[in-house]
Protein backbone atom coordinates (compact mmCIF):
# COMPACT_ATOMS: atom_id res chain seq x y z
CA UNK A 1 0.00 0.00 0.00
CA UNK A 2 1.31 3.84 -1.16
CA UNK A 3 2.51 5.73 1.91
CA UNK A 4 2.06 9.13 0.11
CA UNK A 5 -0.96 9.97 1.78
CA UNK A 6 1.78 10.54 4.81
CA UNK A 7 3.46 13.10 2.87
CA UNK A 8 3.34 16.57 3.45
CA UNK A 9 1.75 19.06 0.63
CA UNK A 10 4.06 21.39 -0.80
CA UNK A 11 4.50 23.86 -3.90
CA UNK A 12 6.25 22.77 -6.46
CA UNK A 13 9.22 24.52 -5.85
CA UNK A 14 9.55 22.74 -2.38
CA UNK A 15 8.96 19.77 -4.04
CA UNK A 16 11.70 20.31 -6.20
CA UNK A 17 14.28 20.84 -3.61
CA UNK A 18 12.96 17.66 -1.38
CA UNK A 19 13.70 15.25 -4.43
CA UNK A 20 17.05 17.29 -5.50
CA UNK A 21 18.07 16.80 -1.48
CA UNK A 22 17.19 13.16 -1.56
CA UNK A 23 18.27 12.38 -4.84
CA UNK A 24 21.76 14.18 -3.51
CA UNK A 25 21.89 11.53 -0.84
CA UNK A 26 21.70 8.95 -3.26
CA UNK A 27 24.34 10.39 -5.41
CA UNK A 28 26.46 10.42 -2.66
CA UNK A 29 26.08 7.20 -1.28
CA UNK A 30 26.11 5.57 -4.34
CA UNK A 31 27.91 7.10 -7.58
CA UNK A 32 26.16 7.95 -10.39
CA UNK A 33 26.08 4.23 -11.74
CA UNK A 34 23.90 2.90 -9.15
CA UNK A 35 21.13 5.36 -8.45
CA UNK A 36 17.80 4.34 -9.16
CA UNK A 37 15.36 6.87 -9.74
CA UNK A 38 12.73 4.73 -8.16
CA UNK A 39 14.38 4.93 -5.05
CA UNK A 40 15.21 8.20 -5.12
CA UNK A 41 11.11 8.41 -5.92
CA UNK A 42 10.52 6.09 -2.68
CA UNK A 43 12.84 8.10 -0.30
CA UNK A 44 11.03 11.19 -1.09
CA UNK A 45 7.42 9.60 -0.66
CA UNK A 46 6.46 10.57 -3.99
CA UNK A 47 6.04 8.56 -7.56
CA UNK A 48 8.22 8.01 -10.56
CA UNK A 49 6.00 9.36 -12.74
CA UNK A 50 6.52 13.00 -10.11
CA UNK A 51 10.33 13.53 -10.24
CA UNK A 52 10.15 12.60 -14.32
CA UNK A 53 7.59 15.25 -14.09
CA UNK A 54 10.45 17.96 -12.63
CA UNK A 55 13.47 16.24 -14.22
CA UNK A 56 12.82 14.15 -17.79
CA UNK A 57 15.79 11.58 -17.34
CA UNK A 58 18.45 10.60 -14.25
CA UNK A 59 21.15 12.04 -16.38
CA UNK A 60 18.77 15.47 -15.68
CA UNK A 61 18.55 15.15 -12.58
CA UNK A 62 22.27 14.21 -11.78
CA UNK A 63 22.95 17.37 -14.13
CA UNK A 64 20.46 19.54 -11.67
CA UNK A 65 22.07 17.78 -8.39
CA UNK A 66 25.81 18.73 -9.19
CA UNK A 67 25.01 22.47 -10.55
CA UNK A 68 23.32 22.52 -7.51
CA UNK A 69 26.75 21.37 -5.30
CA UNK A 70 28.86 23.09 -7.02
CA UNK A 71 26.56 26.22 -6.74
CA UNK A 72 26.78 25.69 -2.64
CA UNK A 73 30.44 25.52 -2.50
CA UNK A 74 30.83 28.76 -4.51
CA UNK A 75 28.18 30.17 -1.84
CA UNK A 76 30.50 29.44 1.08
CA UNK A 77 33.31 30.61 0.26
CA UNK A 78 32.27 34.17 -1.68
CA UNK A 79 33.90 36.43 0.30
CA UNK A 80 32.28 38.50 2.55
CA UNK A 81 32.89 42.57 2.11
CA UNK A 82 32.50 43.20 5.84
CA UNK A 83 36.04 40.86 6.52
CA UNK A 84 39.57 42.01 5.53
CA UNK A 85 41.53 40.14 2.55
CA UNK A 86 43.37 37.72 5.09
CA UNK A 87 40.27 36.39 7.10
CA UNK A 88 38.37 35.96 4.31
CA UNK A 89 41.10 33.19 2.87
CA UNK A 90 41.35 31.80 6.32
CA UNK A 91 37.53 31.87 5.74
CA UNK A 92 37.34 30.30 2.37
CA UNK A 93 39.87 27.51 2.89
CA UNK A 94 38.48 26.85 6.31
CA UNK A 95 35.12 26.45 5.10
CA UNK A 96 36.09 24.87 1.65
CA UNK A 97 38.21 21.94 3.73
CA UNK A 98 34.40 21.84 5.96
CA UNK A 99 32.22 21.36 2.68
CA UNK A 100 35.04 18.53 1.61
CA UNK A 101 34.76 16.54 5.25
CA UNK A 102 30.98 16.77 5.18
CA UNK A 103 30.63 15.40 1.41
CA UNK A 104 31.09 12.39 0.29
CA UNK A 105 30.98 9.82 -2.87
CA UNK A 106 30.34 11.50 -6.09
CA UNK A 107 29.73 14.90 -4.70
CA UNK A 108 32.99 14.73 -3.50
CA UNK A 109 34.22 14.60 -7.28
CA UNK A 110 33.15 18.01 -7.24
CA UNK A 111 35.94 18.99 -5.94
CA UNK A 112 38.40 16.70 -6.57
CA UNK A 113 37.47 14.64 -9.72
CA UNK A 114 37.99 11.01 -10.61
CA UNK A 115 39.65 10.20 -14.21
CA UNK A 116 36.53 8.04 -14.62
CA UNK A 117 33.66 10.69 -13.18
CA UNK A 118 31.40 12.17 -15.83
CA UNK A 119 32.36 15.40 -18.43
CA UNK A 120 30.24 17.62 -16.21
CA UNK A 121 31.47 16.96 -13.15
CA UNK A 122 35.01 17.52 -15.21
CA UNK A 123 33.43 20.63 -16.26
CA UNK A 124 32.12 21.85 -13.00
CA UNK A 125 35.29 21.20 -10.91
CA UNK A 126 37.13 23.46 -13.50
CA UNK A 127 34.78 25.93 -13.03
CA UNK A 128 35.12 25.95 -9.45
CA UNK A 129 38.58 26.05 -9.83
CA UNK A 130 38.68 29.02 -12.02
CA UNK A 131 36.26 31.34 -9.51
CA UNK A 132 38.49 30.22 -6.84
CA UNK A 133 41.50 31.30 -8.44
CA UNK A 134 40.31 34.61 -9.53
CA UNK A 135 38.80 35.09 -5.41
CA UNK A 136 42.55 33.75 -4.08
CA UNK A 137 43.74 36.39 -6.58
CA UNK A 138 41.99 39.58 -5.08
CA UNK A 139 42.56 37.98 -1.51
CA UNK A 140 46.17 38.28 -2.20
CA UNK A 141 46.25 41.98 -3.88
CA UNK A 142 49.43 40.60 -6.26
CA UNK A 143 49.93 41.81 -9.86
CA UNK A 144 47.65 39.26 -12.16
CA UNK A 145 50.49 36.98 -14.25
CA UNK A 146 50.56 33.59 -15.63
CA UNK A 147 52.80 32.84 -12.70
CA UNK A 148 50.80 34.33 -9.97
CA UNK A 149 47.81 32.12 -11.84
CA UNK A 150 49.92 28.98 -12.24
CA UNK A 151 51.23 29.32 -8.44
CA UNK A 152 47.37 29.72 -7.53
CA UNK A 153 46.48 27.01 -9.73
CA UNK A 154 48.85 24.69 -8.37
CA UNK A 155 48.01 25.89 -4.66
CA UNK A 156 44.45 24.90 -5.43
CA UNK A 157 45.65 21.43 -5.73
CA UNK A 158 47.54 21.14 -2.66
CA UNK A 159 44.28 22.47 -0.58
CA UNK A 160 42.36 19.82 -2.01
CA UNK A 161 45.15 17.00 -1.54
CA UNK A 162 45.03 18.43 2.73
CA UNK A 163 41.02 18.13 2.31
CA UNK A 164 41.38 14.25 1.19
CA UNK A 165 44.34 13.64 4.08
CA UNK A 166 42.57 15.45 6.47
CA UNK A 167 39.22 13.24 5.42
CA UNK A 168 41.55 10.07 6.00
CA UNK A 169 43.58 11.46 9.04
CA UNK A 170 41.07 13.23 11.02
CA UNK A 171 43.30 13.55 14.24
CA UNK A 172 44.80 16.83 12.69
CA UNK A 173 43.05 20.04 14.10
CA UNK A 174 41.23 21.45 11.45
CA UNK A 175 42.84 25.17 12.07
CA UNK A 176 46.39 23.17 11.62
CA UNK A 177 45.64 22.19 7.95
CA UNK A 178 43.89 25.60 7.70
CA UNK A 179 47.19 27.47 8.36
CA UNK A 180 49.39 24.66 6.81
CA UNK A 181 47.54 25.57 3.63
CA UNK A 182 47.68 29.65 4.18
CA UNK A 183 51.36 28.69 4.75
CA UNK A 184 52.05 27.10 1.69
CA UNK A 185 49.99 29.95 -0.16
CA UNK A 186 52.42 32.28 1.10
CA UNK A 187 55.87 29.69 0.47
CA UNK A 188 54.68 29.79 -3.37
CA UNK A 189 53.51 33.28 -4.06
CA UNK A 190 55.54 35.08 -1.97
CA UNK A 191 52.56 37.13 -0.60
CA UNK A 192 52.97 38.33 2.88
CA UNK A 193 49.49 37.65 4.84
CA UNK A 194 49.00 38.05 8.56
CA UNK A 195 48.58 34.22 9.93
CA UNK A 196 47.65 35.56 13.28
Amino acid sequence: MSNKKNVPRLDPDERREQILSVASAHFAREGYEDVSVRAIASDAGVTRALVYHYFPGKESLLTTVLRRETQMLLDVTEPDPLLSRQDNLQRAVSVYLEHFSQSSGALRDLIAPRAMAPLLVHELAAYNHAVQVERVLSYLGQEDTPVTRLAIGAWLGFVVEAARESARNPAVPADEITRLCINSLHAITGSVLDLD
